[in-house]
């Protein structure tokens, strides 16, 4: 079981983390980490189209520079983007310097090829400091992980991966999911198999798939706060 469904480590992480938003009835969160991959993205944004979903795409720098008109069909299709940084280097070990640069090469990255700078943060690994938390907040991000998360890119089948995702999966949930690898190319065919089979089971139980922007913004609108889009 990973360290996230850990209820003394979630507890922890909740405490610094965005990982889910309650208070957001028919709607979960979709998110994909360490594209974007030519061959994996473009399957993830079919089967988001045929579901009417839409999802958050955590990029980082090296795929960006390598596909940025991918980067730029991600967002055209309606989609989000956010910042993955750039090396996928555990925060937890690193010097402070560092995460000033896994942001700021990150954001450079995926201004320059969309034209948006990213409103949301996922650290390597998921994890970072209450410190680094901050500080990132302090930047105008907010650090995002989530509450559902497959071990998808262990590839442990479409199956298993579709299982783990249906036993947690609530109205507000943030689900963690890989369309691309951080280090060396890694098939995800299992996750955008599994991705089709997660949407269908969760369209029969009146939740839609949406962007993590799009559940924090239902959440404050529907409290009658002013709207928190970029």
């Amino acid at each position: 079981m990973t360290l996230l469904h850990q209820a003394q480590v979630s507890g922890w992480l909740r405490g610094h983390l965005l990982c889910r938003v309650d208070d957001t009835p028919g709607r979960f969160a979709l998110t994909f980490d360490d594209g974007p991959d030519p061959a994996f993205t473009p399957q993830v944004l079919e089967v988001l189209a045929r579901h009417g979903a839409h999802a958050t795409f955590f990029m980082l720098r090296p795929s960006v520079r390598r596909h940025p008109a991918l980067a730029r069909r991600v967002l055209e299709a309606g989609h989000e983007i956010g910042n993955h940084g750039d090396r996928h280097l555990p925060l937890l070990v690193s010097p402070p310097p560092w995460l000033a640069h896994e942001v700021d090469s990150g954001e450079r990255a995926i201004e320059q090829a969309t034209g948006v700078r990213p409103r949301f943060y996922r650290p390597p690994f998921g994890l970072m400091f209450p410190s680094q938390a901050r500080w990132v907040r302090s930047r105008g991000y907010e650090p995002v992980l989530g509450d559902v998360y497959p071990e998808d890119p262990q590839r442990p089948g479409i199956e298993t991966i579709t299982r783990r995702v249906l036993a947690r999966l609530t109205a507000g949930s943030i689900v963690i999911l890989h369309d691309g690898s951080a280090w060396v190319r890694m098939d995800r065919s299992q996750t955008v198999a599994a991705l089709d089979r997660i949407l269908a089971w969760a369209a029969a139980q009146g939740l839609k798939g949406v962007s993590v922007g799009e559940l924090l913004d239902q959440e404050s609108s529907e409290a009658g706060w002013p709207d928190r889009k970029a």
